[in-house]
């Protein structure tokens, strides 16, 4: 809903006690249940002014379409554009009117209705607006439904509807019908009527005892009755239908000169003043089909997460192989390309070993930075070198399809620092820095090694390693690489030559990534 986004501006409206906004926000939890049942948009207006009220409140139908294109929470209106809303926040008096303002191919009927707090005090007005047509389809709606909707209204506008935020939405093809104090069915509409054929149950349900529907109707009726307040229940049939009902309670306004037109002729259905429900409103919702498919999809899930826990376990197989191999080799050469294909083959396991967690869920690019550095500094680094290797930045979100070329890049850049940039140093820093863009990604390695050559040029580099990185920024990643020493760009700075650049000592190299994001919903 958002009142709470609008508190602050709220409490800007003169007058307004904690007890009146309190009665506000009961009011506010149950719009939406509100708005869907009577197909209109309801807002909730005060006045900050004599000429200016907020809208404190907006609840959008999903029912049918809104007047809005999108929320009119925070708004202002003057007293030209809402003369009503504004007359009703000043006299206490609400009432009806056409507005000129043409949405969806028809003018758009309002009607207004002063809040009051227990002091008979005007806090607040609720506005329900509906497009002519749609106003037209509820005034052919039978007598006992549409005065079911005015209680509803009415309750709403009291804030008496209890548990209504536990209600999911009622939609454009749910079902609804009405039941009395009787147990009579006093109304059902078309949709609930084709759900219940379909099922082969009741084709007239007009006047019926609600027992001829089926139990979870009669027991969600009951329930109701008793608690007084909103239910929800999903039930499964043995037929495999899943059907989702909900249950508002309902206590009839007495009837004033507003309502009397809506409820006459009136039988047997009138207000009692000791019942405290008069009626219960029922709302069939066929969650079938959605149901289904989602279990297909969990199915089809925990297939997929198993296939990436068997790619995992079998990758570190692999790599224990390779190990196992890279141990009796006579070469030093040899030894070092097994080593780095088990760097390799282990770096693209940790991205399984995640997918195989959840698939659906986007990649931590910081987590599997973090892995990976574990993993080098274990398989690479020399027993008498201490090598340190630190992650830094925000914890940015990939998904696989990103998260896999990306961790192989940091993978073969780590490698590089190691055996090149560190070689034949006791000590080295590595430092993976990420930063989130935005809409891009920005991954920069460095190590304060030996730096590159001074005749380096990366696209001439026979090195099988930044071979790999270039073609994974560029092909996968479709992003762009630089490689640099640090002091090579310490001296380019302004043009000046730093303290470092006229020693010619090398301070270490630094790998720059930069690669656009992809949205988390393609893969």
């Amino acid at each position: 809903m958002g009142f709470l986004l609008m508190n602050k501006q709220v409490k800007n409206c003169p007058g307004l006690t904690e007890s009146d906004l309190a009665l506000l926000k009961r009011i506010e939890e149950s719009l939406s249940i509100t708005a869907d049942i009577s197909r209109a948009d309801i807002l909730v207006c005060a006045r900050l002014s004599e000429t200016r009220a907020l809208v404190v409140s907006h609840a959008q139908p999903s029912s049918i379409s809104s007047l809005y294109r999108q929320l009119a929470e925070g708004r202002i209106f003057t007293q030209e554009e809402q003369p009503l809303i504004l007359r009703a926040l000043a006299s206490g008096s609400g009432g009806r009117w056409q507005r000129e303002v043409v949405r969806h191919g028809a003018p758009v009927i309002q009607d207004v209705y002063p809040i009051r707090n227990p002091s008979e005090k005007t806090i607040a007005v609720l506005v329900v607006e509906t497009n002519m047509l749609a106003y037209e389809r509820q005034r052919r709606r039978n007598r006992p439904f549409r005065r079911a909707v005015i209680g509803l209204q009415d309750m709403c506008l009291r804030g008496e509807i209890k548990n209504a935020p536990s209600l999911s939405r009622f939609g454009i093809y749910d079902g609804i019908y009405l039941v009395d104090q009787e147990r009579r069915i006093r109304y059902m509409s078309g949709n609930a009527t084709n759900l219940f054929r379909t099922a082969g149950i009741l084709n007239d349900a007009h006047g019926a005892h609600v027992s001829m529907l089926e139990d979870a109707d009669t027991e969600l009726v009951e329930r109701a009755f008793q608690t007084e307040e909103c239910l929800e229940v999903r039930h499964e049939s043995g037929d495999g239908r899943i059907w989702v009902r909900k249950a508002v309670p309902l206590r009839m306004p007495p009837l004033d000169w507003f309502q009397f037109w809506v409820s006459l002729p009136w039988y047997g259905f009138a207000h009692q003043p000791d019942a405290a429900v008069d009626a219960v409103l029922i709302l069939v919702h066929n969650a079938t089909e959605s149901v289904q498919k989602q279990r297909e999809l969990n199915v089809k899930s925990a297939i997929i997460q198993e296939v990436h826990h068997r790619v995992k376990n079998n990758l570190q197989n692999i790599a224990a192989i390779l190990r196992i191999q890279a141990r009796r080799c006579e070469s030093e050469e040899a030894r070092q390309h097994l080593t780095d294909a088990v760097n390799r083959v282990l770096s693209m396991s940790v991205i399984h070993e995640f997918l195989s967690q959840d698939e659906h869920r986007p990649i931590s690019l910081r987590d599997v930075c973090h892995r990976i550095a574990n993993q080098v500094a274990q398989v690479s680094s020399n027993p008498e070198q201490e090598i340190s290797i630190q992650v830094n930045g925000p914890n940015i979100r990939l998904p696989a399809s990103q998260a896999t070329p990306a961790a192989m890049a940091v993978n073969e850049l780590l490698l590089n620092s190691v055996e090149h940039g560190l070689q034949g140093r006791r000590h080295g820093t590595i430092t993976i820095e990420l930063d989130d863009l935005g809409d891009a990604v920005r991954l920069v390695v460095t190590d304060d090694g030996n730096g590159f050559p001074a005749d380096f040029e990366p696209k001439s580099s026979r090195s099988l390693g930044l071979q790999i990185v270039q073609t994974l920024v560029t092909d996968d990643l479709k992003g762009k690489l630089q490689l640099e020493s640090i002091e090579a760009a310490a001296q380019s700075v302004n043009g000046t030559p730093t303290a470092t650049g006229t020693t010619g000592i090398k301070c270490g190299a630094r790998a720059t990534v930069i690669f656009p994001k992809r949205s988390l919903g393609v893969d």
